[in-house]
């Protein structure tokens, strides 16, 4: 492993995001900043800067259009060359997730559920010409707080991971809520896709991050860390997860905890097995994303260190030698 720190931001990571060909790391935060690294190098490029505390981006697939999402109430269109804001949509309250969906013809928005208004996640046209937006629909609230929403595949359903444990989808033909199903105990975090979306990953605060079936909705796997789960990310060329989490700056201030607590811990996807762990956050991870060639993987926490790390090749002989080397023998 041949970790590159990126110490730029003073306060804590929200997102980190790779590019679709990789050679480029979009890190958000909440000191208000966006900014913009080569992967291979963690040489910094640029920043963007936003009016308030960056929760969500994401980056159309030409590497063109940057999107943020922020506690201004304020969702952004940038140009990722120049740095230029091209259009600004208001909304009354915090964006909490954003997303463009497949074809980068329109964008999710959630806004939060805060000062008398209710959770919402919206759906604005986006012009791939200009970088405008303009608003479409809107889908009726869950009454809870949502923490984050994805686009299914093809842009059929909308997933969403809800404050109450709870995911919600919705269909965007219909634009309803399609269905409705409660797996965990407290708050649901964040939603992984595997490659082409077959499968989906949950992460918890209840310590468990969940596998299912996306066109069954089938439960196949849970994973039991003991800890809050921030953050996950799965390897599109490995049958690996990595998840990271810990307890909540709150918690940490008023219990005794060392760096372990902090550690991204490697999964096996099929086995369930507990593969390894990294240290290198001293507080909470909030994110983790692996580039698309599945070679390097990027994680932000709590201190708002961002840390990318380039895979050596024995990992890449990992399962050769220790998983299906025994199954081999036994045929």
């Amino acid at each position: 492993m041949r970790p590159i720190s990126l110490r730029l931001h003073e306060r804590p990571i929200t997102q980190t995001l790779f590019n679709r060909e990789g050679d480029l790391l979009f890190v958000a935060a909440k000191d208000k900043l966006v900014s913009l690294w080569y992967t291979a190098t963690g040489e910094r490029i640029g920043t963007y800067t936003c009016g308030g505390v960056v929760y969500a981006i994401d980056v159309s697939q030409n590497s063109q259009y940057l999107i943020t999402a922020s506690a201004d109430a304020k969702v952004k269109v940038w140009d990722v060359q120049t740095g230029i804001c091209l259009h600004t949509v208001n909304f009354e309250v915090a964006c909490r997730s954003i997303e463009f969906n497949q074809g980068d013809n329109q964008i999710l928005v959630v806004t939060d559920q805060v000062m008398g208004c209710q959770a919402l996640i919206h759906v604005l046209d986006f012009d791939n010409q200009t970088g405008k937006l303009s608003t479409n629909y809107t889908f009726a609230s869950p009454n809870c707080k949502i923490t984050h929403a994805t686009w299914g595949p093809l842009n059929k359903y909308i997933f969403s991971s809800c404050e109450d444990g709870a995911i919600r989808i919705y269909d965007v033909e219909k634009r309803t809520l399609h269905h409705t199903f409660v797996e965990n105990t407290k708050q649901v975090t964040r939603i992984e896709w595997t490659k082409h979306r077959i499968m989906f990953l949950t992460c918890s605060k209840d310590g468990t991050a969940k596998l299912y079936d996306t066109k069954t909705l089938k439960h196949l796997k849970t994973f039991d860390t003991g800890r809050p789960i921030n953050a996950a990310g799965i390897s599109p060329i490995k049958p690996h997860i990595i998840l990271g989490g810990g307890q909540s700056a709150e918690s940490v201030t008023t219990t005794k905890v060392d760096a372990s607590q902090f550690k991204v811990r490697f999964y096996h996807i099929v086995y369930g097995d507990e593969l390894g762990s990294l240290i290198g956050h001293i507080g909470p991870v909030h994110s983790i994303c692996f580039t698309p060639d599945g070679k390097t993987f990027a994680t932000g926490g709590e201190e708002g260190l961002v840390q990318i790390n380039h895979l050596d090749e024995s990992y890449f002989q990992f399962d050769e030698d220790l998983v299906y080397t025994p199954k081999q023998q036994h045929e």
